[in-house]
Formats: structure tokens, sequence, C-alpha cells
């Protein structure tokens, strides 16, 4: 038996064919493991590497922070600050996207090592399942509530503030 989630079996033979609630077809060698263990070590290590991603994007998305507020300063086009932040959202997305892949992963072994099944599950089945479950809640706004990009909003804000303070002061030089 294949365990994709909340699955309707279609047809039992040795190959098991399944469909899972968001509609994807699972394929299933149906392996029999009685008594054995499986081993996670190659999805744990790919885990760590997901994870090293993830600073990719942290810094990508402080690199933009510092661009945008270089832009500000130097009384660029609004544009060019507004391009910025578009930025700033991709990156949101791709942290949220990468964060839902995860936690999929996560879930599906967890749910693996409780259950202890039989046989083998089809785990790309599996994570994919619940990857299209958590995408399917994302929201625009959603990408706006990241916490770096609130940051890069207050810190666009707080230099807009010293910049329009710099042009009205008498001297035109900011402290």
């Amino acid at each position: 038996m294949l365990l994709c989630a909340s699955g309707t079996l279609l047809l039992t033979t040795q190959s098991v064919t399944t469909l899972g609630s968001a509609g994807t077809i699972c394929k299933s060698n149906d392996f029999k493991m009685p008594g054995a263990v499986i081993s996670f070590n190659s999805v744990d290590s790919s885990l760590s590497s997901l994870k090293n991603c993830q600073s990719y994007i942290n810094t990508g998305m402080d690199i933009a922070t510092n661009v945008a507020l270089d832009l500000v300063e130097s009384f660029n086009d609004a544009e060019d600050v507004n391009s910025m932040e578009e930025v700033m959202l991709e990156y949101a997305a791709m942290d949220r996207e990468l964060n839902h892949y995860m936690e999929a992963i996560e879930e599906t072994v967890n749910q693996i090592k409780q259950e202890k099944p039989e046989n083998i599950p089809d785990l790309k089945c599996l994570v994919k399942e619940k990857f299209t479950a958590l995408e399917s809640k994302n929201s625009d706004s959603d990408l706006e509530k990241n916490e770096k990009y609130i940051y890069f909003k207050d810190q666009l804000k707080e230099m807009r503030k010293q910049s329009e303070a710099c042009v009205e002061s008498e001297y035109g030089a900011c402290s």
C-alpha cells in the first residue's frame, strides 16, 4: 500500500498507482521492508544544502536593501528604488517557496519515521503533494510580511526622512 496522503487507490498490482488529494498521480513499486529501517541520510544532507540556499537568499535581500538605500541617499529616480522593492518581493517569494519545500520534506520524513510503513512509499509524490498544499495557501500579501521586506521598507522610510531633512537644511549637508 502506498501512503499518498488521503489518496484514493486506483489500481492494485505489483505497481501501485494512487490519486493524491492534489490530483497528482503517484506510482510506487510497493517494496516490502518487514522490520527494515529506511535511512534518510541523503535527504538530511539535501535539506542541509537547501538551508545554505536560504542564506544566499538572505544575503541577496541584504544587498538589495543596501543598494536601495544608496539610491535614496544619492537622490536617484524613485523608479530605481521601486525596482529594488520588486527585487525584494521576488526574494521574499523565493524564501517562502524554499521554506515550503523544506517544510514539506521535513513533514514527509517525520510522517514516515513515525508510521514505519511496511512498504517504501513514493517520497517524491508525498513531498510534492504536501508542497502543493502549502503553496496553494499563498497570497501576495504574505510577501509583504516577510521580516527582511519589512526591515527594507522601514530602512527606506528612515533614509527618505533623512534625505528630505538634508535637502531642507540650510547648508544642504547631512550629518
